[in-house]
């Protein structure tokens, strides 16, 4: 029997983080991405915070991105950066998107479309290395992040997302690709805007999970994506879809394709209980000023500790670079929950300022919160010593200027709150800097809920869902799977990295 589709993951396998699935329909002639992430943990082991790759043969050499000699893909990256002379000069003069646009245009790429399942950097890191003809298709709010993230930060090689092809889409929207149609559908995850995938191949329907929870603020969300999976009303409701399409739907699930972070242990959490929790710390709080660590893109924990500084009093500061990049997430915000916090109208929200102005994002701010005559809530580093009233300052990492503008004489108090015990933006600094406070007499604690699902949760959606195979990704412990399942008509596949499944 001839294979009619062929799934192959370039990354995610055996892995957590880097997701990166390659998607080819023989019948439909589509090739696609769900995801093209980079795990960025690699990535921080190749390159030091501040440095950049040079180019982009360098991170296939490095093994941080697929070799698209090794795949059925043309023209997979961007000639933006062929030579030495062309990358000088888009650095110097960050080219137009047009113009990146037309120095792709003359290598065309046979493939389709990259789908982007949210905007954590190991699922959508790569894009900023491919070609700027192919349709990059995600969420409207995961864009709008992934462009905040890009223009609060230093242009580089890995910061490069200008002139992509950009098509967005909302829950229940349909994307097509061909004959080939696909349903993304909204999932619960530690950021905004996170999606699963629904692919109506010509082998039947594979799912992609991308990265979900079932204990947190919006699971009802991912409630609602598996209801989809189970009745495929989107795709049912195409008034002239082929009756061998509805075909393939009736006989259920081909593929599943499904995260599996915690698929080795679990714990019993939520969102509510790390604001209870941080609600029992402030009562009986007597700390003079703590410092918090969380993902920048985390929104529904900055909102937490905005909402819990606000409650209680205490000035929540932040630097500008996050000021920026919550600004502009706040920009001609839709949804509610992006309205909240408010960088320009919540004014115990206070901004440090760091020496001149060195960077765009920098002026930009400035003169946004000067316009809005909110001068009085920038902060020198020099103030911190002297500032009346107790504060929380968020951190990511330790830094000389900080820790010699901290009155250490006060009470202070380091809470991580990073989503899992790695971090999928950064390296896992958390030991480092509870080291660093421990000889000012600062201790730690720990206060978070993660962004993935439990092991019960990941098994009650798989036994929903009844796939033919199931593939699992995102995961150090894919054997799992094969033990949980063994004994039921699920078969599950193992991964090879780069190696096609075919069916």
């Amino acid at each position: 029997m001839t294979e009619q589709v062929a799934i192959r993951l370039l990354g995610g396998v055996d892995e957590v983080g880097g997701n990166s699935v390659l998607l080819e329909d023989f019948t439909y002639d589509v090739k696609l991405f769900l995801d093209f992430g980079i795990k960025i943990g690699n990535f921080y082991e190749c390159y030091e915070r501040g440095q950049h790759p040079s180019c982009i043969e360098e991170l296939v050499d490095l093994n941080l991105i697929p070799n698209e000699d090794s795949i059925p893909i043309n023209n997979l990256y961007t000639r933006e950066f062929e030579n030495a002379k062309v990358r000088a000069k888009a650095i110097k003069n960050a080219q137009t998107p047009a113009e990146k646009h037309m120095i792709d245009q003359n290598y065309p790429s046979n493939l389709d479309a990259i789908l982007i399942s949210h905007s954590h950097k190991d699922h959508y890191f790569g894009l900023s290395f491919v070609n700027r003809t192919i349709p990059l298709c995600t969420g409207e709010v995961t864009k709008k992040i992934i462009m905040a993230s890009c223009k609060s930060a230093k242009f580089s090689l890995d910061n490069n997302f200008e002139g992509l092809n950009w098509h967005t889409f909302r829950t229940g929207d349909i994307l097509h690709f061909k004959d080939m149609r696909i349903v993304p559908f909204h999932v619960d995850h530690s950021i905004p805007a996170a999606y699963g995938f629904i692919v109506y191949s010509s082998a039947g329907p594979i799912v992609y999970t991308g990265d979900f929870r079932m204990h947190g603020p919006l699971s009802h969300m991912t409630r609602d994506f598996l209801n989809e999976i189970k009745t495929n009303k989107v795709c049912l409701s195409i008034s002239d879809l082929p009756q061998e399409q509805k075909s393939l739907i009736s006989e259920g699930v081909k593929v599943l394709i499904c995260e599996g972070t915690h698929i080795q242990k679990g714990m019993v959490e939520s969102e509510e209980n790390v604001e209870s929790d941080l609600t029992r710390i402030f009562e009986s709080n007597p700390f003079d000023f703590i410092l918090v660590k969380y993902d920048r893109v985390d929104w529904d924990r900055f909102r937490t500790f905005s909402h819990i500084a606000n409650k209680y009093g205490w000035k929540y500061i932040i630097t500008e670079k996050d000021a920026y990049f919550y600004y502009l997430l706040n920009k001609g915000a839709i949804h509610e929950t992006m309205m909240d916090p408010n960088i320009l109208e919540d004014d115990h929200i206070y901004i440090l300022k760091r020496g001149s102005i060195r960077y765009k994002w920098q002026e930009k701010i400035r003169q946004i919160i000067y316009k809005r005559g909110k001068a009085d809530r920038f902060l020198e580093y020099r103030d911190l010593k002297s500032l009346e009233g107790k504060f929380l300052i968020y951190i990511t990492h330790l830094h000389n200027t900080l820790m010699n503008n901290l009155d250490f004489a006060r009470r202070g108090l380091f809470i991580s709150s990073s989503i899992d015990p790695y971090s999928e933006e950064f390296f896992d600094n958390t030991q480092t800097i509870r080291r660093e406070l421990e000889p000012y007499g600062i201790p730690a604690y720990r206060v978070h809920a993660s962004g993935h699902a439990t092991p019960h949760d990941i098994i009650n959606l798989i036994e929903e869902v009844k796939p033919k195979f199931l593939i699992p990704i995102h995961t150090e412990h894919p054997k799992f799977f094969r033990t949980l399942f063994q004994g039921t008509n699920i078969q599950v596949i193992l991964p090879i990295k780069n190696k096609a499944f075919e069916i």
